[in-house]
């Protein structure tokens, strides 16, 4: 199982775009890429190649989240499949998300 993650930084938006799969064996690598992200306004993780997540996987997606608030940034997720779009529904990421998101307005 592999993950890559291809940045691209326009202004004060990043763009992660996320490929692979993010799991219990890649985690570390989103994680170790969000740790490196300098000042930026917008955070943009674009899930349009992602092929699996599971429980760890979505941590990742929640730590994400998490350092949008500690960084006073807006965090976009974009892209992502049905199923992926169901999952997260399901676990409330969208509801921490959007939580998030007005504390930093």
């Amino acid at each position: 199982m592999s993950l890559t993650i291809d940045m691209l930084k326009e202004g004060s938006q990043m763009t992660l775009y996320v490929k692979g799969v993010l799991d219990i064996s890649t985690t570390k690598i989103l994680d170790q890429t969000l740790e490196e992200i300098g000042n930026i306004d917008q955070l943009v993780v674009d899930l349009e190649g992602l092929e699996f997540i599971d429980s760890t996987g979505v941590g990742s997606i929640i730590n994400a989240i998490r350092l949008s608030e500690k960084q006073k940034c807006k965090l976009k997720l974009q892209g992502m499949n049905p199923m992926i779009h169901d999952i997260f529904d399901t676990l409330g990421v969208y509801y921490i998300l959007e939580t998030v998101q007005k504390e930093i307005v």
